[in-house]
């Protein structure tokens, strides 16, 4: 049978892609067709028309696209689509007999999970009644409710979700989207997760088996994957002990299945944020956690049904901070019941915490939802099911509110929103330490911007919180102030997406150079290297900063060897190298050595070298390699005294020989351009304007020193073009022996790099943010429109 699945892939829509690999397993034909926008409408709907399949099957998860789904399936109707149309998702479950009744191009909702309904409706198309879980409309217009559909007790009964191909990539490093469990261990007052699942029955909450979860991880792995990102509401379950022993059966999975250079993102709640635990699912690659904070003030939380408190949110935003986790999360700043002190007190709680990326809204209601019992209750529901609105109790919030969200439109819901790009500097910049590492100037700019633009939007904030209590004269001094209010924050707006953007730009430069350069660091990374510095914390406390000491509770990686098996050629290869940046002192290296003989990790200890330069050092010493098949898989300290160290320290050069004659440039300028500098290229920036060259030559026309300067050149790159232009020869005889001054303008550069690009970067897609919802405002713009009656 033809069947063809309609929704929404801004990223990979795992929920149809699963239902997909369902119904591929059973023998049907699927095409899936993406319906990202309204704008979209007629090209989705022609290509439903076209499919000439038998089955439609739209996702409608979310109430504000609900509308846009229904004049599809209308106009999918229209231009001759005959074929049964179902809806799934939580918008259409809950709203089943209504959306039956007023849009007749669909012919039945579905309610409960999609993969065995939607292949047992493909096997009963002209039996609806026998199709549990399917809610229908029979030819006399009444609606049916089936009995329920099961939900499978084990989830790795079913295949594989069906995985975009190619995969969209981060830093040129492929990602996917996963899910180990489904379903949510809570109850929030405003979420349909546990509503929805108490409507189509079942348990609530259900984990693949970690062997299972990574054997999937290890099929994408082998085709290139390196990010996985996990949509389980609840990546580990709620009691302690069974998140502990989850964690390390997931660890052990990950390094049978040599899953040890990736990275991986979850979701979690404040209260299930323990530091030992985090600690460990770092060293088995955790990199990002979107945390449920949702409010900053004991009050809102307890208004929106958490179950946590506020003392759980601060520490467990301490936690992920103190290990260096990529972190971010969406308050929930006004609720129906909110009052001006308690959003005062939501950006105080911002204002205490500006170093993770956020972004804020009004909580909204969902069908099913205690929140929404509640207010129809109360009769304070305004709207319909299309999309229910709500006027705040307190006058002052709601005003509060309605300044906000048009002063806030655009930096928090908009095309250039600032928020969402702060969220995609740091999520890239996590990206970019976790796989290639950063520089120190980089991290600074990247934690000073976060810092910067929610202290800015603060400051807007606590401005309008004072405007509300001091009162407006009238509305025409209400437009007044709100014109001018939001003509400042647009002016900020410019100005901080424009300088997010360009730190952006240097972290995809410093990663494409890295990788151009072979000083990627990504596929070296194991959880036996994360274990190594838990063992280094043990083995000489205080010398590492505060989140590198927290990294793990226990050394697990793998056993230590003796030092003999190491000492000389380290010595030999990079004792010197050390030795020449530091005053002779006694030292300690541990290293990890990999499979193939190369340090997967390493670290320079002693208590009387820097921060800076331990890690320079450090830097070094993961540069080894060895050849030693004994000392492959192995854990290594290596002690070396002060005496040692002043022994291969360099001795002091002989004095400089007269220096050479200084030719003209414009001998070797071609040669250079031509054939050397696309050979460089790759490590420049865009934004680098210019670069000077000083070479010298030496009797056979060999490049014997070199040095670059330019601005935007930091040390880094230099030392890289550097090291490439000491392995190069000018054969130009004329220039043998001769010293020479190049400068190369924009032009010249932008020539270069482009002839060395392999290709265009597509678009990032949005994995890095959770996109927050739009208020429905039905009191100050009109109300969704109900989709036309289909024939």
């Amino acid at each position: 049978m033809r069947i063809v699945l309609v929704g929404a892939e801004l990223e990979e829509n795992l929920a149809l892609r699963s239902i997909w690999a369902a119904l591929d397993a059973a023998g049907h034909h699927v095409s899936l067709v993406v319906f990202n926008d309204s704008a979209h409408t007629e090209d989705a709907a022609r290509r439903i028309a076209s499919s000439s399949a038998d089955l439609a099957g739209f996702s409608m998860v979310f109430t504000y696209r609900a509308a846009e789904f229904a004049r599809l399936a209308a106009r999918s109707r229209e231009l001759g689509y005959a074929g049964h149309l179902t809806a799934g998702g939580h918008f259409a479950a809950f709203n089943a007999a209504a959306l039956l009744s007023d849009v007749p191009a669909f012919d039945s909702v579905a309610l409960g999970e999609g993969e065995e309904i939607m292949c047992r409706l493909a096997r009963s198309l002209h039996d609806l009644p026998s199709v549990p879980g399917l809610v229908y409309r029979d030819a006399s217009g009444c609606v049916h409710t089936n009995a329920p559909a099961e939900k499978p007790a084990d989830l790795d009964s079913r295949p594989f979700a069906v995985h975009r191909r190619p995969f969209d990539t981060y830093l040129g490093l492929p990602i996917v989207n996963m899910l180990s469990s489904r379903g949510c261990t809570h109850s929030c007052a405003f979420c349909s997760i546990s509503a929805w699942h108490r409507l189509c029955g079942g348990e609530r909450f259900r984990m693949r088996r970690p062997g299972a979860v990574a054997d999937e991880m290890a099929a994408l792995y082998n085709e290139g994957a390196r990010i996985f990102n996990f949509h389980d509401d609840n990546f580990l379950p709620r009691d302690p002990a069974a998140a502990w022993d989850r964690a390390r059966s997931l660890g052990s999975a990950f390094a049978s299945r040599g899953l040890t250079d990736i990275a991986f993102a979850i979701k979690a709640r404040p209260d299930e944020v323990d530091r030992d635990l985090f600690a460990y699912l770092k060293s088995i690659g955790l990199f990002r956690v979107f945390l449920g904070v949702e409010a900053g003030t004991a009050e809102s939380l307890r208004r929106l049904g958490r179950g946590q408190s506020l003392s759980d949110n601060e520490r467990a935003l301490d936690v992920v901070n103190l290990l260096d986790i990529h972190c971010c999360f969406n308050l929930l700043m006004l609720n129906p019941d909110s009052t001006l002190d308690d959003f005062a007190a939501n950006v105080a709680f911002l204002k205490r915490r500006p170093h993770n990326p956020m972004n804020f809204c009004r909580t909204e209601i969902y069908a099913g939802t205690p929140l929404e019992i509640k207010l129809r209750r109360e009769n304070r529901l305004i709207g319909d099911y299309w999309g229910y609105d709500y006027l705040i109790a307190d006058p002052g919030a709601q005003l509060l509110f309605e300044l906000v969200y048009t002063a806030f439109c655009q930096r928090n819901y908009g095309d250039r929103g600032v928020h969402h790009k702060v969220m995609e500097v740091d999520y890239e910049h996590q990206v970019l330490s976790h796989f290639f590492g950063t520089s120190r100037s980089l991290r600074r700019r990247t934690k000073d911007y976060i810092a910067a633009v929610n202290l800015n939007t603060c400051a807007y904030l606590d401005e309008l919180v004072a405007a509300v209590k001091a009162g407006f004269r009238g509305p025409a001094a209400r437009s007044s102030f709100l014109r001018g209010f939001s003509a400042r924050i647009a002016a900020d707006d410019r100005l901080l997406y424009d300088r997010g953007s360009a730190i952006l730009s240097d972290v995809r430069s410093f990663a494409d150079r890295s990788s151009r350069s072979g000083f990627a660091r990504w596929a070296g990374r194991t959880a036996a290297a994360a274990g190594l510095v838990a063992a280094i914390v043990a083995s000489e406390p205080g010398c590492i900063p505060p989140h590198v000491c927290e990294m793990a509770p226990e050394y697990s990686g793998p056993p230590f060897g003796d030092q003999s098996l190491l000492r000389d050629d380290f010595s030999r290869l990079l004792l010197a190298r050390i030795a020449a940046r530091v005053q002779p002192s006694d030292i300690e290296v541990l290293i990890v050595v990999d499979r193939d003989g190369r340090a997967s990790d390493a670290y320079v200890l002693s208590g009387g070298i820097s921060g800076a330069d331990r890690d320079a050092l450090s830097a070094i010493a993961r540069s080894f390699t060895t050849d030693n098949p004994d000392a492959f898989g192995k854990s290594f300290r290596l002690a070396f005294s002060a005496a040692e160290l002043r022994a291969a320290a360099p001795q002091p050069a002989p004095a400089p020989e007269p220096s050479p004659e200084t030719g003209d440039p414009a001998l070797i300028h071609d040669v250079f351009t031509r054939d050397l500098l696309p050979d460089v290229a790759g490590f420049i920036s865009w934004k680098v304007d210019s670069i000077t060259i000083a070479v010298r030559l030496d009797a056979q026309g060999g490049i014997a020193e070199a040095s670059v300067s330019g601005a935007g050149v930091n040390e880094a790159t230099a030392e890289a073009i550097v090291s490439r232009l000491l392995q190069r020869t000018v054969a130009v005889p004329q220039a043998f022996g001769k010293r020479f001054i190049l400068y190369f303008g924009p032009e010249d550069l932008k020539a270069a790099i482009r002839s060395t690009l392999p290709f265009e970067m597509a678009p990032r897609p949005p994995h890095m943010h959770e996109m927050v919802p739009r208020p429905h405002m039905h009191e100050r713009v009109p109300a969704p429109p109900r989709p036309p009656a289909g024939p």
